[in-house]
């Protein structure tokens, strides 16, 4: 997928889309470890044995106070499989059956214990700070540091002992941070982009048992608001039974027969199950089949292994990227491979194809082949396109208060800023057209979910279908990371966002840039309560947050493929690699740029 090219026009840029139980415990600052690898997993129904072996509650003891009983019910919830069975010993009978954790709210405490008191009435108050919030859907939502949450249950005397009689109806589980990465496990449920050959991931936290059916029921569950219009799945598909057995490997996936009948949505839906369940550990394959009959498939060969037999295609990193390195006012393309062990010396060894970048254009960007840059004037108020044969255009005034432009792995270009009536807006130019058509004016991209917010930076995913901002209110407070679908016309130029946003990272107090690392994973200079200034994070979207070794003076962040790869640019101009646990300074003393959004 390409931008609209006239006919006879030459193409400035090569635009090839590269086709990506202790007690209740604190979550600490710098919270539980964060990677993109998928967690082991287990067949249906074998993790309730592990799960007895690492964690087996304690039931209700005789004689226990309101007060012990409520603490005793809340450490038994934080389990899943046998451990439900014990948690419900100390409801009465008609709590129990009211109580189904996987379909309310568990809630991360952000402290040790939770504070348990008597409101009279039979009604017990339960008070914690949040770290951080999964809900029904399996979404994991950090809390703002100032978060906090109300529980009340009540209490009933039956035979003698005190029972919980009611539970709050949101109320599933009060997990401790230690209980999180033992309960639940990271996968991705997969929605097919509108109008191309791309399986859009959506971050999901599924308790460790059943793992196959629990998976397979996210991804019947509609889309996501943050992604509606960008990708489409089939609503109609559910389970015959509420059960995705794996037997010897095979995941058996029966659906009932109001599955859609259109042969596109199939495969498209087919290939979403597939990408999603084999994820797991256990499954080798996946059979799909319709009221028990093995659902039809043209051109589908079992055994169904991959999405790729469907014709989706992983997001790489294309061959042949280029960074800019700008020495005072001369930008020179390197080769991504060579930028580590590039010198001063060989910087100023390479002739280079472009004019002069004056240094008051500090906000640059440059496109994955390295034929142009673009930059935005420090004051906000202009953009100017720089071309590889020594040329440049000025694009005439649209906006301002603009971000650094980023170019997607379409080759369209993006920046963020203010519009008529001081508006905050989005735009996108077709670098695919010669800069004097009328075709490569900006053009506006709808994004209601940044009314009345101030964009700071912004950045679009490797695949090119979501994109990434960091906005305030209009006094520079209220930080927000916000993620939204980009929904696109066939040619590949973007027509919209989402009409919402996912808000990601709401620990995250300051930011100043970010940049997507991998489809689900973002890399943010940001600071959060914890800290004392401004830190390289990465963050799940959906997810927790890593921090990583602070740099001074940070002002940018970008990958050229993954967390390992990640540079981070000083104020002074410097820019930083990452090695190990630590930064380094690379052997260039110019500002790098590299063809990462």
């Amino acid at each position: 997928m390409t931008p609209v090219e006239r006919p006879g026009v030459p193409r400035r840029t090569v635009l090839g889309l590269a086709l990506g139980a202790g007690g209740l415990g604190a979550l600490s600052a710098c919270g539980l470890s964060v990677d993109d690898t998928v967690r082991p997993g287990l067949e249906v129904d074998a993790a309730q044995d592990r799960e007895e072996i690492q964690y087996q509650p304690e039931p209700p003891r005789a004689g226990m106070t309101p007060a012990e009983l409520v603490q005793g019910f809340l450490l038994a919830g934080a389990s899943t499989g046998s451990g439900l069975s014990v948690a419900r010993s100390y409801l009465t009978p008609e709590a129990s059956s009211a109580w189904n954790p996987d379909d309310a709210q568990t809630i991360v405490q952000a402290q040790d214990l939770p504070q348990i008191r008597s409101e009279g009435d039979g009604t017990m108050h339960v008070q914690t700070r949040v770290a951080a919030r999964i809900d029904a859907d399996g979404r994991y939502s950090l809390a703002k540091a100032s978060d906090g949450a109300i529980v009340r249950f009540g209490v009933s005397r039956v035979e003698g002992e005190w029972r919980i009689s009611k539970v709050q109806q949101d109320f599933g589980r009060l997990l401790p941070s230690s209980r999180v990465d033992q309960m639940y496990r990271r996968y991705r449920v997969h929605y097919a982009a509108i109008g191309w050959n791309r399986l859009v991931p959506d971050l999901r936290w599924i308790p460790s048992d059943q793992e196959a059916t629990r998976l397979v029921r996210a991804q019947l569950g509609d889309v996501p608001g943050y992604l509606a219009g960008a990708v489409q799945t089939d609503a109609d598909a559910r389970l015959t039974v509420d059960a995705v057995p794996v037997i010897d490997g095979v995941a058996q996936v029966d659906l009932k027969t109001d599955l859609s009948s259109d042969p596109t949505v199939r495969k498209n839906f087919a290939a979403q199950l597939v990408a999603s369940l084999m994820q797991l550990p256990a499954v080798t394959q996946v059979a799909l089949s319709v009221a028990g009959s093995t659902l039809d498939l043209p051109g589908i060969e079992p055994p169904i292994t991959s999405p790729a037999q469907f014709d989706f295609v992983e997001v790489g990193s294309p061959d042949g990227q280029y960074a800019i390195v700008r020495e005072d006012e001369r930008a020179v393309p390197v080769p991504l491979r060579q930028v580590g062990a590039a010198t001063d010396t060989d910087v100023a060894a390479r002739e280079s194809p472009f004019s002069d970048v004056p240094t008051r254009w500090a906000r640059l960007a440059v496109s994955l082949d390295g034929k142009e840059i673009a930059g935005v004037r420090g004051s906000g108020l202009e953009l100017v396109r720089w071309f590889d044969d020594k040329t440049s255009v000025p694009v005439e005034q649209f906006a301002t208060h603009m971000t650094r432009p980023v170019y997607d792995a379409s080759g369209v270009l993006w920046v963020a800023g203010r519009g008529e009536l001081d508006s905050s807006r989005l735009w996108v130019i077709n670098t695919a057209v010669d800069p004097s058509e009328p075709d490569a004016e900006p053009a506006e991209v709808p994004a209601p979910w940044l009314t009345g917010r101030r964009p700071i930076a912004i950045s679009v995913s490797p695949d090119s279908t979501c994109l990434a901002a960091i906005s305030t209110d209009d006094g520079g407070g209220d930080v927000q990371i916000q993620v939204s679908g980009i929904a696109r016309q066939p040619n590949g130029l973007p027509t919209s966002t989402a009409t919402q946003s996912l808000q990601v990272a709401a620990s995250v107090e300051q930011a100043r840039d970010l940049t997507w690392i991998t489809p689900t994973t973002l890399g943010v200079l940001g600071r959060r309560s914890t800290d004392k200034a401004v830190r390289p994070l990465i963050v799940e979207v959906g997810g927790q947050i890593e921090a990583l070794a602070a740099v001074t003076s940070a002002r940018s962040i970008a990958t050229t493929g993954g967390e390992r790869e990640l540079y981070v640019t000083t104020s002074s101009g410097r820019t930083y690699s990452r090695v190990g646990a630590s930064w380094s300074a690379l052997g260039v003393t110019g500002t790098v740029v590299v063809p990462s959004s």
